[in-house]
């Protein structure tokens, strides 16, 4: 879609929506007819539906890998035994157990975006990362709305069993005869990581200051898992999103700090974090990367000097897109401890959309001096924190990219590398405080093909809305033939609401990016009622599709009267869930 610059810039955030459509009048009809006749080759694409099922296309099935509640099957009984699988799964990496062995080896940068591919002979058996977002106080504390809207205080055991529900998973998967997937238990790769534990280094520029902030060298967890990217050396990145909603007292928050035991410190939160599922790393918080609602983490390694770039959005209205370029070239023969070094070091960046530039968020760039010290002139005026080193610029990241002028855009969300042209597709959600309700995705497109350059271009790729056939896009993620998938996030509130009735449930749409079909969307997926489907992944050889099935039932007035009841269905609690999806073998 080609629009003036000044047009287009209102598509991102800076201006009002609702001058370009009008929203109410759209939502008055289904999706129009598409401008192409064309048809993907491997899936009759379905409607949108408000069932309270997962439907799939005809020719696909789904296994249902795990749900809320499981018991993992610790290999140690006396170990962890009262952990099980955590609510409100989200971003999943699935790892072959070539990874393993892999990653002793020299690391091969054979795709524009890392860690999306493993092509090996043991792709049937592996580990899958699954994180876990949230609690739902109903459903795993008891806590009820009535409760929440009378103010009453937590107790410490209800904290402790939503503290429990968050963090991350590491499940031992195999792919049997029949083609399908199951669940391993007792196996010793099995873990949890939990707001509890296990405990969390720091490393990069603000790790002393983290330290000095929290009086802790080191954190209890990890919690406010969305989404997140993978490394080449094999390790899970979870980008910790919404942690200023878990201690607050109010009837929209979670309450922790009624106990003040259970309050968490706030800035040991909002990093990027690190794991290794096959448990040979220790865990760690990257605050090189930057603190703040931390969507997901997609990487390239493939610049002049051969740096590690990774690009983070940041899911809030008028927040901004990041970038983070390493210090020094990763040194793809070293040791994986040797290699995660790369993400210690290095300049962050926020995006300037206006003028197609990076931002460094540099306290040693002489030029920003002037700006700093305006900031602060305020800022003790107001009560706001001052910046006066790298690790204040890192801690508070959000501050430092309003500062130097970086555009504030529509809720960004998944930032995901092409697997063939190394452009960045940008899910930019919704912005309802600009009237924007559907959302859009942008794709940028760095200088000769540089990512480790500070200049950039972009483009509108596909606009939310009846025109598209899909509403607030939130998780992306690339099939080997370069079709993007779209996972949608319109708000359990509001679903079968105006402006969204038209749409249904939330669903997983199928978006080519080149030839007759590109930019129109293809719906592969509709989820249960009230959730977000979330997380997908392919295997290397795209025969499975991995995805989260999150917070059906989110929505439930109380458990007397319940929403939904997937996937079990009768009279059951909804339980938000992983499944395996497969049929794209046919292909």
């Amino acid at each position: 879609m080609t629009l003036p610059r000044r047009q287009f810039l209102r598509y991102l955030g800076i201006g009002t929506y609702a001058a370009l459509l009008n929203p109410l009048r759209l939502a008055a009809a289904a999706p129009r007819a598409r401008s192409s006749a064309w048809t993907p080759s491997f899936f009759e694409p379905i409607n949108p539906s408000t069932a309270d099922q997962l439907r799939l296309p005809a020719g696909y099935r789904t296994d249902l890998l795990g749900v809320w509640g499981d018991e993992l099957g610790f290999p140690d009984p006396t170990r962890n035994r009262e952990l099980s699988f955590g609510n409100d799964n989200d971003f999943l990496a699935y790892f072959p157990l070539a990874s393993q062995h892999d990653s002793s080896q020299k690391t091969v940068h054979d795709n524009r975006a890392i860690g999306k591919q493993h092509e090996s002979s043991f792709t049937e058996q592996g580990l899958l990362w699954v994180n876990h977002e949230s609690p739902h106080p109903l459903f795993v504390s008891g806590y009820s709305r009535e409760d929440a809207q009378a103010e009453k205080p937590k107790t410490a055991e209800q904290i402790q069993a939503e503290k429990r529900s968050v963090g991350g998973s590491v499940l031992y998967l195999r792919r049997e005869a029949d083609g399908r997937w199951r669940r391993e238990y007792h196996h010793r790769y099995t873990s949890r990581y939990t707001a509890c534990g296990p405990r969390f280094g720091f490393d990069g520029p603000a790790a002393e200051a983290v330290a000095s902030l929290s009086g802790q060298p080191d954190c209890p967890g990890t919690l406010a898992n969305c989404s997140g990217g993978t490394t080449p050396w094999h390790s899970v990145l979870s980008c910790e999103e919404n942690y200023h909603l878990y201690n607050p007292q109010t009837p929209r928050t979670l309450r922790w700090s009624d106990q003040p035991d259970e309050a968490i410190a706030e800035t040991q939160f909002g990093w990027v974090v690190e794991v290794d599922p096959f448990g040979e790393l220790p865990p760690v918080k990257h605050t090189s990367l930057g603190r703040f609602s931390h969507e997901n983490i997609a990487l390239r390694c493939d610049g002049p000097t051969g740096r590690l770039v990774a690009y983070m959005g940041d899911d809030k209205a008028d927040e901004y897109v990041y970038k983070f370029v390493s210090a020094q070239p990763l040194p793809a023969s070293a040791s994986r401890l040797e290699q995660r070094t790369a993400l210690s070091q290095g300049t962050l960046y926020a995006a300037d959309f206006q003028h197609g530039r990076w931002l460094a968020l540099d306290w040693n760039v002489q030029k920003n001096r002037e700006k700093w010290q305006a900031y602060n002139a305020t800022a003790r005026q107001t009560g706001g924190p001052l910046i006066t080193s790298q690790a204040d610029i890192l801690i508070h990241a959000r501050i430092a990219a309003r500062v130097l002028g970086a555009t504030p855009l529509d809720r960004p969300e998944d930032c995901e590398i092409h697997p063939a042209d190394g452009s960045v597709y940008i899910a930019l959600t919704n912005n309802t405080r600009r009237a924007n309700f559907y959302g859009q995705i942008v794709r940028l497109i760095e200088d000769n093909d540089n990512p480790e350059g500070e200049r950039f271009r972009f483009e509108l790729f596909l606009l939310g809305g009846r025109h598209s056939g899909l509403a607030c896009p939130d998780n992306l993620a690339f099939d080997r033939r370069g079709n993007l998938w779209v996972a949608c996030d319109i708000a359990s509130s509001r679903l079968g609401r105006d402006p969204y009735q038209a749409f249904g449930n939330n669903g997983l749409f199928m978006v080519p990016t080149t030839g007759p079909g590109a930019g129109q969307a293809y719906q592969f997926a509709s989820g249960p009622t009230d959730c977000e489907l979330t997380g997908p992944w392919f295997s290397g050889n795209d025969q499975t599709l991995f995805l989260s099935v999150q917070h059906p039932g989110g929505n439930s007035p109380s458990l007397a009267r319940l929403s939904s009841h997937w996937p079990h269905g009768g009279r059951e609690l909804p339980r938000p869930g992983v499944v395996a999806i497969t049929g794209f073998d046919r292909v």
